[in-house]
């Protein structure tokens, strides 16, 4: 045997990533594994096979998972339309790792377990215990490697010589066999694809001061004048090409060399960020913030408003920690685009609420208040920003209160009309322009001149997600929010959940724009700002 590196293989593995096992079209991209198999030797215990071939009944993903493998096996050791084996090996010969079969640079070998083996061990599962009998296969695996006979006639001697090498590692995802084979010596490892780096949609840039000027007076610069004046700048910068729709926010060397106005807070342009067009291979500005119905507060705001507002996006991402105003300003757009005839109405559905409708008493709204409490808190926010009666009604109340001693006035009047106002103008809007819709209810839905808000997307997994973002109608918006931090559903990580998975799924598409809050941008009350900053210096966080 060679010393490349041997790999044994637990059911899960072939199960979850069955690309291992090349097809008659050759060896698959397995997609940026965390580790290179491209030149190892792969080792198949018998008792996988057996374990798959229970699988093979089931109608589930599993058991066509399981079925695609054993053809994929059969047909490699039995040479069938393989053109690229080497070695002239069949299956009897890549038995016991006698003789591998070779497609490109990669080796296969079924490996059984001797009857008589565990004689030579401490350590005899039982034969219907799959995990025993594929730890069994890799301790084989090493004898083999070692020339240590695995009939049970080996020597105690020999057993006692036998030495770890780090050449034969069992693959498994499952920790229970991880932690039982790790018992009996054997080198264990994980297997998957590395995820990719999160799609921010947006990057800073350090540019010349030429170059930030042109963009700034000339509202656009096409990317070849940009990669020019970029590259006889001499400065360090990412040279990775840009993304559809990908946001440049324009940072120069020396900010002296431009207006201290231009990044003050409020800014109602924001002209030193740009968006990567696509259509027109250019760097242009910000064309639509300036419409948004409130001052913006900074670079993600700015983004985001100029993402909601554009009416070439078709579907909006939006992701970042809470407070960053994801919900709040997908809610302000949402009414405001109601009331100005773009849209028929707003579709709310609130990713975390399936399951648990039918057991909440109510109607349907009722059932549901819960879940979009967020969003009505959004309208109830706005109003008290915009509404000047509401905020004199208010002012009056603070002023009263102030001059007047508690006992002369009425207990709580004042208090309890501008409350009441206040939840009559929300329940209004809501009830003219918003429709609480439960998830069962949207996947038969086509959101066709409406704006679709899925809020908490990442408590979606990816099937759930694929089928809500078809959801998409004639002349509708869907708008996706959430936290991949913030994973509730159970089964989910921040790895494999619906945000991911719509991220990926939407990437570099010029119909979509994605949008990522920092920490920085989020706005806080003073205190909750300073509970976080001393969670942060002190490494510690609640719930």
């Amino acid at each position: 045997m060679s010393a490349d590196k041997k790999y044994v293989i637990d059911t899960n593995i072939l199960v979850d990533y069955p690309d291992i096992i090349p097809s008659s079209e050759g060896v698959a991209d397995l997609k940026d594994p965390t580790i290179d198999l491209s030149e190892a030797h792969i080792i198949i215990p018998t008792a996988v096979i057996r374990e798959l071939s229970s699988f093979k009944k089931e109608s589930s993903e599993r058991g066509k998972v399981a079925r695609m493998v054993l053809k994929r096996l059969r047909a490699l050791f039995e040479l069938e339309g393989f053109d690229d084996v080497s070695n002239g090996a069949m299956l009897s010969s890549a038995y016991e790792m006698k003789a591998d079969v070779i497609v490109n640079t990669m080796r296969f070998s079924i490996l059984p377990v001797h009857k008589d083996f565990k004689k030579s061990l401490p350590f005899a599962p039982a034969e219907d215990d799959m995990d025993g009998q594929i730890i069994l296969a890799a301790i084989a695996a090493e004898f083999i490697y070692q020339m240590i006979p695995v009939d049970g006639t080996a020597k105690l001697k020999d057993v006692n010589r036998l030495v770890t090498t780090g050449s034969i590692i069992l693959l498994t995802n499952d920790n229970g066999l991880a932690i039982r084979a790790s018992r009996r010596g054997v080198i264990t490892s994980r297997f998957g694809y590395k995820p990719p780096a999160p799609y921010t949609g947006r990057r800073e840039v350090t540019v010349p001061k030429d170059l930030f000027w042109y963009f700034y007076e000339g509202g656009s610069v096409e990317l070849d004048i940009w990669n020019m004046m970029m590259e006889e700048s001499g400065l360090e910068y990412d040279r990775t090409p840009f993304v559809a729709n990908e946001f440049i926010i324009m940072n120069l060397e020396n900010p002296g060399d431009c207006p201290p106005s231009l990044f003050e807070s409020g800014n109602p342009y924001f002209r030193h960020i740009g968006r990567y067009d696509a259509d027109f291979n250019a760097i242009v500005n910000l064309s639509h913030i300036a419409d948004f119905p409130e001052p913006i507060m900074n670079d993600g705001q700015a983004i985001y408003a100029e993402a909601l507002l554009n009416p070439k996006f078709s579907a909006v991402i939006c992701t970042g920690p809470a407070g960053s105003g994801k919900t709040y300003m997908a809610t302000v757009y949402g009414y405001q685009a109601c009331k100005t005839g773009k849209y028929i109405g707003v579709a709310v559905v609130p990713c975390a609420s399936q399951s648990r409708i039918g057991a909440l008493p109510g109607d349907l709204n009722e059932k549901m208040d819960l879940d979009v409490q967020p969003l009505k808190n959004a309208l109830r926010n706005y109003l008290l920003k915009t509404d000047k009666s509401l905020r004199a009604e208010l002012k009056d109340i603070r002023d009263h209160e102030a001059i007047l001693p508690q006992s002369t006035m009425d207990p709580n009047e004042d208090n309890r009309s501008i409350s009441q106002k206040l939840r009559d103008r929300v329940d209004t809007i809501w009830d003219a322009w918003f429709s609480n819709l439960p998830i069962e209810s949207a996947r038969g839905r086509d959101f066709s001149y409406e704006v679709a808000l899925y809020d908490e997307f990442q408590d979606q997994n990816a099937k759930q997600a694929d089928t809500l973002i078809k959801r998409l109608g004639t002349n509708g918006k869907i708008v996706i929010t959430g936290d991949i931090k913030q994973v509730h559903a159970p089964y989910l990580d921040s790895s494999n959940n619906g945000l991911v998975y719509a991220s990926q799924l939407l990437y570099d598409n010029p119909m979509v724009a994605q949008v990522h809050f920092t920490e920085e941008e989020v706005i806080r009350h003073p205190l909750v700002k300073l509970v976080a900053e001393r969670q942060k210096a002190s490494r510690r966080s609640y719930p």
